[in-house]
C-alpha cells in the first residue's frame, strides 16, 4: 500500500540528514508505531510521508503512484492521507464540533453531523462539542484534533504523538477506542511515540529510529526479542548489557556483549550466582531489584522487597548476544 524506498533528507543549510536511506512497506490496515530517541527523525519522516517536506533522494509511492513534496503540489499533503501534528492546529473562535467538522461536506448535512458525533464519542469529547477550544486543556485540544482527522476517515492516518498530553488512565481508554475505530475502519496508521507501551499495546510493527537511520523494522514481538543493537535493546527500558568480560562471570557463552532483561535473572535460593542488593523499587506490580555481582552491576525484577546489602542467589535464565 505504502512504500518508501531509500528515503533520505536533510534540511538546508544543515551537513548532517535527518533521515538517511530509510526503507520499509506498510499494508493496507497495518498499525506501525516509529520510536527512537528524540532528534530521531521521528517527526521529519512523518511529515515527508505526507508530504510537508521535499525529500533529497529516494522515494515514497503509495499504490504505485509516486509521492512528492510541496514543490510539486499546489496545497502540500495527499488527500488519502490525514496528519495530525503536536501544535493540533485549532480554530478558538468556533465550537469543538465546528472544529471537527471543518474538512467535511456540508452537501449532506445530516451525515456530517452523523460523522461529527461519531468522531467526538471515540475520543470521549461528545460533551465538549458546543465549547470552544480555548476553554479546554492540552490533553482535550489534543483529543479533538484527532477526532477532526478521524471524522474525515483517510485511508492512511499520520499520528505525532497522539497519546502524549492525555492522563495515563484515560490514555489507556482513548488509545484502544482509536485503535479499534482505525482497525474497523480499515484505517492504516503511523504514530510516533516515546511511550513504549503505546508501541506495544497498539502496534502490529515497530520501526525504530537512530539519528535518522532505520535501525530495525519488524512485529512488535520480534523487536523486543531479538532486538539487534544495544540501542534498540535500551529503548524498552531497563535491561542488563554485559560486556564480554561481564559475560564470562555470568557463565554466559558468546564472543561478545549480551542483553539480558531483567525478568530473565531469575532470583532463588537455589541460584548458583549471588549478588548483594543496591536498592529495591516499587514499581506496581512487582520490585525492580538492583545488585552487585564481582562488579557486574545487575538488574531483576522480583514479588519481594529486598534490603540494601542483603546477599541474595539468582540464575541467568536466557541471554541474546549481540
Amino acid at each position: 500500500m505504502l512504500t518508501i524506498h531509500h528515503l533520505n533528507y536533510n534540511y538546508p543549510d544543515f551537513t548532517e540528514k535527518v533521515v538517511s536511506d530509510i526503507n520499509f512497506s506498510v499494508q493496507k490496515n497495518e498499525i506501525i508505531s516509529i520510536i527512537g530517541e528524540s532528534g530521531s527523525g521521528k517527526s521529519t519522516l512523518l511529515k515527508l510521508i505526507y508530504g510537508l517536506l521535499d525529500f533529497q533522494e529516494g522515494e515514497i509511492s503509495y499504490n504505485d503512484k509516486k509521492l512528492k513534496g510541496p514543490s510539486y503540489n499546489l496545497i502540500p499533503g495527499h488527500k488519502m492521507m490525514k496528519y495530525v501534528a503536536q501544535d493540533y492546529d485549532l480554530l478558538d473562535f468556533v465550537t469543538v464540533g465546528e472544529n471537527v467538522g471543518k474538512f467535511l461536506s456540508n452537501f449532506d448535512l445530516d451525515l456530517k453531523q452523523q460523522k461529527i458525533d461519531e468522531a467526538l464519542e471515540v475520543v470521549e469529547m461528545s460533551e465538549y462539542k458546543h465549547i470552544f477550544p480555548n476553554q479546554l486543556s492540552g490533553g482535550q485540544r489534543q483529543r479533538v484534533s484527532i477526532a477532526r482527522t478521524l471524522s474525515q476517515q483517510p485511508e492512511i492516518l499520520l499520528l505525532d504523538e497522539p497519546f502524549s498530553n492525555l492522563d495515563q488512565t484515560l490514555k489507556l481508554t482513548i488509545r484502544e477506542k482509536i485503535i479499534k475505530w482505525c482497525k474497523a475502519h480499515q484505517i492504516t496508521v503511523i504514530f510516533t511515540t516515546h511511550d513504549l507501551n503505546d508501541a506495544f499495546y497498539t502496534s502490529d510493527k515497530i520501526l525504530v529510529l537512530e539519528k535518522g537511520k532505520m535501525i530495525q523494522f519488524d512485529e512488535v514481538e520480534n523487536v523486543r526479542n531479538f532486538p539487534n543493537s544495544e540501542y534498540v535493546a535500551r529503548l524498552f527500558g531497563y535491561v542488563n548489557v554485559l560486556d564480554k568480560e561481564e559475560t564470562s562471570k555470568l557463565n554466559i557463552q558468546t564472543t561478545d556483549k549480551a542483553i539480558v532483561y531483567p525478568e530473565e535473572v531469575l532470583i532463588t535460593y537455589e541460584g548458583i550466582f549471588e549478588g548483594k542488593v543496591i536498592e529495591s523499587k516499587f514499581q506496581g506490580r512487582d520490585y525492580l531489584i538492583k545488585f552487585l555481582m564481582n562488579d557486574v552491576n545487575l538488574v531483576a525484577y522480583h514479588f519481594k522487597k529486598f534490603k540494601t546489602d542483603e546477599l541474595i542467589r539468582f540464575n541467568i535464565l536466557k541471554f541474546r548476544p549481540l
